[in-house]
């Protein structure tokens, strides 16, 4: 490479110098115009994104209009023409939605119960529904399809629209919760049935909305916060916010409306709602939309600019190229006349003393070089300190070296920041979890005795259903409590608080009465201990029944259509070996080195079957770590999984071995 570049013309070599320069301000220029159309293209997405929420809520709208038309058609038998209207504009929406290219909202109807709506709208029209079974399913679907579109990032340049595009999702929000308040208050009113019921099922919602009205109040622009308030004077609006108070406050009804009356008094208030919804984001559209016009206007002027600026930079090299070969060509000629003797030479246009100045401007470079150099290694060693001073406008190595100095450094103070924050949000999390568990598990108490003094009472109750309902709302207590349960030990091993009570125990019997206690709630699975010889450990006897228990209620969960569920128990030198296999799907070897970290589930088609938190096995792995212990896992895809843990016997323990892991 080095001999052809000495073989080149001196015009070419000045060329090929020259066209360096040129050749990054348009490798930069790319980039810059690449950024722009990144921003376009995104704010697009944007646009579209918000457009297709807004066809969301207007997809909910008509389902609450749908919902309440079927409902008065199983009542009445009447307004079918309405029904069939409705359902028209509905799946003109869901049309709308499914032709979307915003990736959010593919395949929506397998997971909004929108797919199963042509067949309960068959069942609606031969009247096999009852009323409840009605909204039900709409409501389900209205409340599935409100948490469809997510909000958007706080970015700059959205700005301008971002009050409005969060006060719209807020009041959004709104209309899906207060249009569940109202139908389940109507059909109280107009069945005069469940009250009491009804009433306490539907405070979580009611409480939701107002937590809504207090997000959108606080986010909103002031102009949008104004026009609220005005419609909760003496508007349709704020009379059914008011009967709404009363009535979660007193758990009563009063004769201020009857069924039809609250009825037309709270669409009112919807109607009121949405009208606001829709106003503000018109608003956000046409904000977004000159965003958009405003970032394609500047990339074509980017595109503008960099054209002129590497013509303008081609013209500059051409000049310095053809300026620099004449002054070299006229000190060639003067080194010839030399070479030959010749004397009194005349070099035109030179500047005084060129050869000096040469020499000097060289040493001045490769001064400056160094001085770049070293200021350079320093800004890599984080040194931000060090002064980059270029030697003119011109300079692009210094300007730029000084760029990345200042750029390294606000990054590195972003970063940090960053990390900060980053830090000071887990410690908020983690407090949170143990704050909020600690708060629930007294009024959740409480819950679970008041329910059981229900059952006792119930069972001189014919209402069979009443009881059984009693009965749904005690296992949901119990799988509440040991939610809470796993939130307080996480909280307590993060925070090093975790207490064993240590005893000695035979793990056979520990074994054969959580076998006992479980095989009644196995109803597919037969629970089959097998057990090898007697083994005594010294080990908190609570937290291992914990470990062993949590392990079969998973081997349950995902045991499929097996027939049975295998715990052993085998006892070697020093340690036992307490292990449960069940013949399910099993997990990926991927996913064995993850299935003990906080919060992590596993991944599937049925994930959403089985609730959790996923602190299970982490809180398992901690407990027999604290042990002195070792826990893991062996798989197969389709084969099973076997989960196991082994503990050191009593024998073995030593006073040592339980101060360093206490």
């Amino acid at each position: 490479m080095i001999v052809r570049f000495r073989n080149l013309s001196l015009t070419a070599k000045l060329l090929l110098i020259g066209i360096i320069p040129v050749l990054f301000l348009i490798y930069f220029s790319m980039m810059i115009y690449r950024e722009k159309s990144q921003k376009v293209e995104l704010l697009g997405n944007y646009i579209e994104h918000i457009q297709q929420s807004q066809n969301v809520a207007e997809l909910v709208a008509e389902l609450t209009r749908e919902r309440r038309y079927s409902y008065f058609y199983k009542l009445n038998d009447t307004g079918f023409n309405r029904i069939v209207y409705h359902r028209k504009r509905t799946d003109s929406i869901i049309k709308l939605l499914e032709e979307s290219k915003d990736p959010s909202f593919k395949d929506f109807p397998k997971y909004t119960f929108i797919d199963k709506i042509a067949s309960i709208r068959a069942q609606i029209d031969s009247l096999k529904l009852s009323t409840n079974q009605i909204m039900q399913f709409y409501t389900d679907a209205i409340f599935r399809l409100n948490l469809l579109s997510s909000s958007l990032p706080a970015n700059t340049f959205l700005k301008p629209a971002y009050a409005d595009l969060v006060a719209q999702k807020k009041l959004s929000e709104m209309i899906t919760y207060l249009g569940i308040i109202r139908t389940n208050v109507y059909n109280v009113l107009l069945t005069k049935q469940y009250v009491v019921e009804t009433l306490f099922g539907t405070l979580g919602v009611y409480k939701v909305f107002n937590t809504y009205e207090t997000e959108f109040l606080l986010k909103a622009s002031p102009e949008a916060v104004s026009i609220y308030k005005k419609n909760k004077q003496g508007t349709d609006y704020s009379a059914t916010l008011d009967y709404l108070h009363k009535v979660f406050s007193t758990f009563k009804f009063d004769s201020t409306y009857n069924a039809n009356t609250f009825w037309n008094v709270s669409t009112q208030a919807m109607i009121n709602l949405r009208q606001q919804q829709r106003t503000l984001w018109k608003s956000a559209d046409m904000k977004m939309q000159g965003i958009y016009r405003d970032e394609e206007n500047a990339e074509k002027e980017t595109i503008s600019f960099m054209f002129f600026a590497i013509l303008l930079v081609l013209a500059v090299v051409a000049y310095i190229v053809n300026h620099i070969q004449k002054l070299l060509l006229e000190i060639k000629l003067a080194a010839s006349k030399i070479a030959v003797g010749d004397t009194d030479l005349d070099l035109k246009n030179m500047p005084k003393g060129i050869i000096g100045d040469l020499a000097k401007s060289i040493i001045e470079i490769d001064k400056n070089n160094i001085a770049l150099a070293e200021a350079a290694s320093h800004i890599g060693k984080g040194n931000f300190e060090v002064n980059v001073q270029p030697r003119s406008s011109e300079d692009l190595l210094g300007i730029s070296i000084q760029k990345m100095r200042d750029n390294l450094q606000e990054f590195t103070a972003q970063k940090d920041r960053i990390q900060q924050e980053t830090e000071e949000l887990i410690y908020r999390r983690d407090e949170f979890f143990s704050i909020a568990s600690h708060e629930l598990k007294t009024p959740v108490t409480s819950l679970k005795a008041y329910t059981q003094l229900m059952l006792m009472d119930s069972e001189g109750f014919r209402d069979q259903q009443q009881k059984r309902m009693l009965e749904r709302m005690d296992i949901q207590i119990n799988k509440l409590t040991s939610l809470i349960n796993d939130l307080l030990d996480t909280s307590k091993i993060e925070n090093g608080q975790l207490v064993f009570n240590r005893e000695p125990f035979t793990l056979n019997e520990l074994v054969n009465e959580i076998v006992s206690d479980m095989q009644p709630i196995s109803l597919r699975q037969q629970l089959v201990f097998k057990n090898n010889q007697p083994a005594s450990v010294y080990a908190d006897r609570e937290r291992i029944r914990q470990v062993i228990s949590n392990f079969i209620t998973n081997a349950i969960k995902y045991a499929g259509d097996s027939k049975k569920i295998i715990i052993s128990l085998e006892r070697h030198e020093n340690t036992v070996i307490c292990s449960v296999q069940d013949f399910g799907k099993g997990i990926s070897k991927d996913e064995q080195e993850k299935i003990f970290e906080r919060f992590y589930r596993v991944s599937g088609p049925n994930l959403n079957t089985f609730p959790g938190l996923g602190l299970g096995l982490f809180i398992c792995k901690k407990v027999i770590e604290k042990h002195g212990g070792k826990i893991g896992v062996i798989s197969h895809p389709r084969k099973g999984s076997t989960f196991y843990f082994e503990l050191p016997l009593n024998s073995g323990y030593s006073q040592e071995t339980e101060e360093e892991n206490n």
